[in-house]
């Protein structure tokens, strides 16, 4: 959790430099910043926060962990976020008065509470095959990458959804719950296969191997 506070800080510095110049390409800018720098960017430094601490400790026993772990890691990071949006909107109405800069801020933060499930959901994706990796070491490397490029794009298609889609507040929150849920099946739906799988090698059925998922 800890550690994906301080990633943040170089996601934060590598988006501001990057966005403007994605930002002078016609229609097509934003998603190619979100695909080629926000999502790759942010799951890798989350990815980072998982794998320098935990990842050769003896407590990440299971690729269950993985997805624990990511989970936290996705907390972490989409509590600084949030609070540094938060306090800009804070700041940028400061004109106003303390009443209208309170009443932005808390709509700010309505408004990023359906954002940080989001995070949470990307990086145990990514740490579901960081556990994977682990337990599979002569396919390590694929099976990292193919995790980190699950959850890079999935981010990069929630950003761009929301950023390009007039959605209402009600539309806006029932796409929050669609896209979130849909990924909260996906994620539970590999872990379920893992289980499976493993139980299956367990009992010397002939199960395929955990790496399968």
């Amino acid at each position: 959790f800890l550690l994906a506070i301080l990633f943040a800080t170089f996601a934060a510095v590598l988006n501001t430099v990057f966005r403007p110049l994605f930002e002078a390409v016609p229609v097509v800018g934003l998603v190619l910043f979100f695909v080629l720098v926000v999502g790759p960017v942010e799951e890798s430094v989350k990815w980072l926060s998982i794998r320098v601490p935990a990842y050769d400790g003896p407590s990440f026993n299971t690729v269950v962990d993985g997805v624990v772990y990511g989970a936290v890691a996705g907390l972490g990071f989409a509590a600084v976020e949030n609070l540094t949006y938060i306090l800009d909107a804070y700041l940028m109405v400061a004109d106003a008065g303390t009443t209208a800069q309170v009443r932005t801020a808390f709509g700010t933060a309505i408004g990023r509470a359906l954002v940080g499930p989001g995070h949470v959901l990307f990086s145990a994706l990514a740490g579901f095959y960081l556990g994977l990796a682990k337990f599979n070491p002569a396919s390590r490397g694929p099976i990292v990458v193919k995790g980190l490029l699950l959850a890079a794009l999935a981010h990069a298609a929630y950003n761009s959804i929301v950023s390009y889609v007039p959605f209402s507040d009600v539309t806006f929150v029932a796409f929050v719950v669609l896209f979130d849920g849909v990924l909260l099946v996906v994620i539970l739906r590999k872990v379920a296969r893992y289980e499976t799988y493993y139980h299956a090698l367990d009992n010397g059925d002939g199960g395929q191997s955990p790496g399968g998922p």
